[in-house]
Order: C-alpha cells, then sequence, then structure tokens
C-alpha cells in the first residue's frame, strides 16, 4: 500500500499535503512497543530517501520553502514527517488536535508522537461558515480561495481533506477520507475507522460533490492515485445509494 503525500503549487508558495512515515518506523522498535496495533497490523518499509526530508531536498526545497504544511490527521503514516519539517508551518484542523493533543491518547489513536518536532504545537485550522458544495462550512487556507479545507471527519475526529481548484482540473485531496477510489464509489469505508456511518457521510458528499464538476481525486493510500493525477482523470460516481 503506497503512502502518497502531494505538493500543491501556489503562487505564494508550495503547499505540503500530508508527510508521510519515517523511516524509523520500518523497525519494530520504531514504534510503541506496547501497542497491539503497532506491533501485530504495521508492516512499513520507507527507506531513508523516501523519507519526506528527502523528497523536498530532490526537489530543491527546504521546509522553510513551503507556505505551509497542511495534515489530514495524524495517524503514524500522515505525522511521522513531521520531524524532517520543524521550520515550516504546520496546519492541523483544530477538531483533530482536540481529540490528538495529549501524546498518550494521540498513541492509543495511531499516532507517534515520538517523530513529533520537540514542543510541537500545530497552527490551527477553525471552520468557517464558507460553503463549498455539501460542506457548509470549510476551513480557509490561501486567501485567493484555490486551496480549501473541507471536514471530513469519521476515520478519525476532525480528519481534514484538501479541495484544490487549478487552472486545468479541480483535485480532492483525501487522506484517509477513503483508500480507494472504487471502494469510496461503492460508499464502503475503510476497516480502520472510528466512526463509519459519519465516515460513509462523508463519502456521499464527495460523490455529491463530484458530479456537480470534474473532480481528480487523490487519496493517501490509492495505488491507482499518481496514474490518476499524472492523466488527470475525473472521479465519475454513481448514483448515491439509497438510504435507510
Amino acid at each position: 500500500m503506497p503512502i502518497n503525500t502531494y505538493r500543491i503549487q501556489h503562487p505564494d508558495g508550495p503547499i505540503l499535503f500530508d508527510t508521510g512515515e519515517s523511516p524509523h518506523a520500518s523497525k519494530k522498535s520504531g514504534l510503541p512497543w506496547w501497542h497491539p496495533f503497532f506491533q501485530l497490523n504495521v508492516d512499513i518499509n520507507v527507506s531513508p530517501d523516501e523519507s519526506i526530508g528527502a523528497r523536498l531536498a530532490q526537489q530543491g526545497l527546504e521546509p522553510k520553502d513551503l507556505q505551509a504544511v497542511v495534515v489530514s490527521h495524524l495517524h503514524h503514516d500522515h505525522g511521522d514527517g513531521l520531524a524532517d519539517l520543524a521550520d515550516a508551518r504546520i496546519l492541523v484542523a483544530a477538531e483533530h488536535w482536540a481529540a490528538f493533543r495529549k501524546k498518550f491518547s494521540a498513541t492509543i489513536l495511531g499516532a507517534a508522537p515520538q517523530y513529533w518536532p520537540e514542543g510541537f504545537q500545530p497552527e490551527l485550522l477553525q471552520l468557517e461558515n464558507s460553503a463549498l458544495g455539501p460542506w457548509e462550512k470549510t476551513y480557509p487556507i490561501t486567501s485567493d480561495g484555490r486551496v480549501i479545507g473541507i471536514p471530513t471527519p469519521g476515520h478519525v475526529p476532525g480528519h481534514m481533506s484538501v479541495v484544490v481548484f487549478a487552472d486545468e482540473a479541480t483535485y480532492l485531496l483525501g487522506g484517509d477520507v477513503t483508500y480507494d477510489q472504487e471502494l469510496l464509489d461503492q460508499e464502503q469505508t475503510d476497516g480502520v475507522n472510528g466512526d463509519p456511518h459519519l465516515a460513509v457521510e462523508q463519502l456521499r458528499k464527495i460523490k455529491t460533490f463530484a458530479a456537480t464538476r470534474p473532480v481528480v481525486l487523490l487519496s493517501a493510500h490509492d495505488p491507482n492515485a499518481a496514474s490518476r493525477l499524472n492523466a488527470n482523470t475525473a472521479f465519475r460516481p454513481s448514483a448515491l445509494k439509497p438510504t435507510r
């Protein structure tokens, strides 16, 4: 399963969406020994040249060059790269930080706060009364409205996805709102889910949004995301399933 992060090109500077996994987590000793999920269900293979710091360097960028880093949520495979980004502006949904700010609670919920920068305190995004399609409230990220955070809770409290309005397409960076576009279209949630009913609501909202305009859907673990991005292949959702 891939761990995808995304760099958004913007006139005010690049924006990073998610930070990926740390190479340290490739060893079982790099994850909490007492946590059964990490020790029994997680098998990570991330080389040093695949870390987010190395990836940025390969593109001639340093963390200070980034306009912001938007983190969908702080699960280990989305937030462990934060250690490489201590000089960057980190944005997290306020609702999410409320659930993850205490390190022990965050670890229980699937984060690895030992890889967060020392004294980590992200900038918290607050929902504003600015609607986008089926979302009545959104998170402002850029002043020009071309990059907008949308609340997609369910996988974890305060999970956030991002919509990017580019010249060539509209992109929805989903994080873990779904693991696979086909599963989203079937309105099936992933297996690691705090609130499945709430998660299905987010899938239905995305389908509703994608029915109004061409949207390229790019999630964190979809193996077809890269090819979809290269071809700008829009998601064509089926009709919403009847609700009970």
